[in-house]
């Protein structure tokens, strides 16, 4: 029987010791639970600890509450400003937006005229541009 010759249960062996160092040299690199701890990803097991831990954060956090700024202290500060103290605000008059929009209706062959008529004009633009840098590049005086 081929499974329990020696030869294979020599190799099935040295698969298995092969096995057992690898795991320990990872068991090897683990980070102590000390590391664990400091990096937040260990919690105490004492409960006892969490419980002053979290008091002292309440702490913390109520004393810097206590202490934040008035609207008005920030304010004096430019720290809280309002909208309307940089820009002009004017009301404007109420209207449909969703009336008539000419520009929806427009065709296919009148974008493309639309178009064409815009490339025409920046080609002339570009045009009287390039003259103008040539003229003034030989008429110095």
């Amino acid at each position: 029987d081929g499974l329990h010759s020696p030869v294979s249960l020599m190799w099935f062996g040295s698969k298995q010791v092969g096995k057992t160092i690898e795991q320990c040299r990872r068991l090897s690199q683990r980070p102590t639970a000390e590391e664990l701890e400091q990096r937040n990803i260990l919690k105490p097991c004492n409960e006892e600890e969490q419980m002053e831990e979290k008091r002292e954060i309440r702490r913390r956090l109520s004393c810097k509450l206590s202490q934040r700024p008035t609207v008005e202290d920030l304010r004096r500060a430019r720290i809280l400003i309002r909208f309307c103290d940089y820009v002009e605000v004017s009301d404007a008059q109420d209207y449909d937006r969703r009336t008539d929009k000419p520009w929806m209706r427009l065709t296919a062959a009148d974008k493309a005229a639309i178009r064409k008529e815009l490339n025409d004009f920046k080609n002339n633009e570009m045009e009287v541009h390039e003259s103008s840098r040539h003229l003034t590049r030989f008429h110095r005086p």
